[in-house]
């Protein structure tokens, strides 16, 4: 769901997708593999972040065109 109001927000897929925005502009070439966005996420958000989420973050922001994946599998940022 993107927007829950049972939920607290960092379940929401705005604030993931935000978190892993966050960790691609931190990450060098503004890349990572999805297990290393999946831990940095974990520690921007100071909670732990599911295999599950972090693939929802990453699909959403692929359908976003904010992110593409390379030749080797890493989740890049789009400029």
């Amino acid at each position: 769901m993107l927007l829950p109001r049972e939920q607290g927000p960092w379940n929401c897929g705005y604030y993931l997708g935000a978190m892993a925005l966050k960790a691609l502009c931190e990450a060098p070439e503004g890349k990572l593999d999805l297990p290393s966005l999946q831990e940095r996420m974990g520690l921007l958000t100071k909670r732990a972040i599911s295999p599950t989420q972090a693939v929802a973050a990453a699909a959403w922001l692929y359908l976003l065109d904010a992110v593409k994946l390379d030749e080797t599998g890493a989740i890049k940022k789009c400029s």
